[in-house]
């Protein structure tokens, strides 16, 4: 791209997302080494913001994959409160930060280093502060983003900590050799679909796009894996567009957060084919039947019929790589409301340099 902008980081990925998966030996290697010296018994996977709502998908991948206990954490609650019992060796802990400068993340890792578990800084940048912190350092595939706002590199994450996982469960022959090289068919197969899925969501926005420029407050609602889609979209439009934002598990929102949607609410509805895909009409009547508000919103990769305010993804999609698709309506709406409103996603606010970073020149 001639000049970095976020939607130009959007739409390279597709492209990043197929390198990812092409060069997977370069973080699957050496996370199947760490993974061959023995069985975790805990693994926790930490970071901030884009990085946390990565750590949620991760988490979920490996108890899946590997029968292990898996636990995405905020870095300073980690530091502060978490308390690491009986053989810390047999705990792994992760740490991702897209830049390796992450304050919190840093000393996260340095904690359970000096708790004597085994400790892993996952980073793009591979001579960061956090990469200091811990013998194991694998490289995150996303590359550098020279904006404020990271789309690309948490697609990348979401599908580097997937393949992570099943490397793993292979090494630990909780997969079998046949089973992965199945789901390693399957998605490439997926992967092929991103581009023309970023399309379909274009085309959505488009179609939409007066409607959706007027939202002034609205919620994410989501299920199972897919909390880490409602968590992100929700810091996609929060931090550019600006408008407040909720993510809520749908269940949890009739369960008092409804008492204040009105008819000026905004309601995506992110809709895997898992568990609670069959109660989803309800929700959906129950917009309806109430008159709530008629900006409803349904994106799925299920056979339910949407109408032209919904996106009804390939249903080829497996429920475990949807988070790469349905996160792509909150980026493009971010993307492209900033554009119509004359917001620069590209700069951060005048005087707004977080402390949650330790810059480059700040290490001078």
């Amino acid at each position: 791209m001639e000049k970095p902008s976020m939607s130009g980081y959007i739409n390279d990925q597709p492209r990043a997302l197929r390198s990812t998966f092409e060069n997977r030996r370069i973080f699957t290697d050496p996370f199947d080494e760490i993974f061959g010296k023995g069985k975790f018994r805990k693994i926790f996977i930490l970071g901030s913001g884009t990085s946390w709502h990565a750590s949620i998908a991760a988490a979920y991948y490996f108890e899946k994959y590997l029968g292990v206990e898996a636990e995405a954490d905020i870095p300073t609650h980690f530091t502060n409160y978490t308390k690491l019992h009986g053989n810390t060796a047999e705990i792994l802990v992760i740490g991702i930060s897209q830049s390796g400068t992450s304050v919190s993340t840093i000393e996260a890792v340095r904690k359970a280093e000096k708790a004597g578990c085994v400790t892993v800084a996952v980073t793009d940048a591979m001579d960061s502060l956090i990469t200091k912190e811990t013998p194991n350092v694998i490289k995150l595939t996303c590359g550098v983003e020279e904006i404020p706002i990271e789309t690309r590199g948490y697609s990348v994450t979401v599908l580097e900590m997937y393949l992570t996982a099943l490397s793993a469960a292979r090494t630990w022959q909780t997969l079998s050799r046949e089973e992965y090289e199945r789901l390693m068919e399957k998605t490439s197969r997926v992967l092929e679909l991103h581009a023309g899925a970023l399309e379909q969501v274009n085309d959505w926005y488009r179609a939409n796009q007066q409607e959706l420029l007027g939202m002034t407050h609205g919620v994410i609602a989501a299920y199972g894996l897919n909390e880490c889609t409602a968590r992100e979209g929700v810091l996609k439009l929060y931090e550019t567009f600006k408008q407040p934002m909720n993510s809520y598990d749908i269940e949890e929102m009739i369960h008092g957060p409804q008492m204040a949607f009105k008819d000026s609410t905004y309601v995506f509805i992110s809709a895997s084919t898992e568990t609670e895909y069959p109660k989803v009409p309800k929700f959906l009547q129950w917009f309806k039947d109430n008159e709530v508000t008629e900006h409803v919103f349904l994106f799925t990769n299920g056979t339910m019929e949407t109408d032209e305010k919904g996106i009804r993804f390939d249903s080829e999609i497996p429920d475990d790589l949807t988070p790469l698709f349905f996160t792509l309506p909150y980026q493009v709406m971010a993307a492209e409301n900033c554009i119509a409103c004359g917001i620069d996603t590209s700069v951060r606010p005048a005087r707004r340099k977080a402390f949650a970073h330790i810059y480059r020149e700040d290490q001078e």
